[in-house]
């Protein structure tokens, strides 16, 4: 397998930029796509985790019914809004960006 088919395969699969850091060995190219992946990842997983204890602790007061449609709609109304939007297509870019440089790379 060429490398930068490893390279990509790794980016794809585990995540952004790690193609370019372990198969490729160039760790400065990784850092534009490993550090604004992680740091999008964070705040996607952080608001995630906010989000879900807010509805637990919710549900163990009794303050929120057990009711599958009422949860969906209290985690629906909690959405992190542009930040959110944001984070998701700093990802996106970054996941697909690592690809595109380790399967075109010079």
């Amino acid at each position: 397998m060429k490398r930068a088919i490893g390279a990509a395969l790794t980016s794809a699969l585990l995540f952004p930029g790690l193609g370019q850091l372990i198969v490729l060995k160039r760790p400065a190219r990784s850092c534009l796509f490993l550090l604004p992946a992680a740091v999008a990842l964070f705040f996607l997983v952080g608001s995630a985790i906010s989000t879900a204890t807010v509805v637990a602790n919710e549900i163990a007061a009794g303050t929120l019914q057990l009711d599958i449609q009422l949860i969906l709609q209290r985690i629906a109304a909690a959405n992190p809004g542009p930040a959110g939007s944001t984070a998701s297509g700093v990802l996106i870019a970054a996941w697909l960006g690592s690809i595109l440089d380790a399967l075109f790379r010079r």
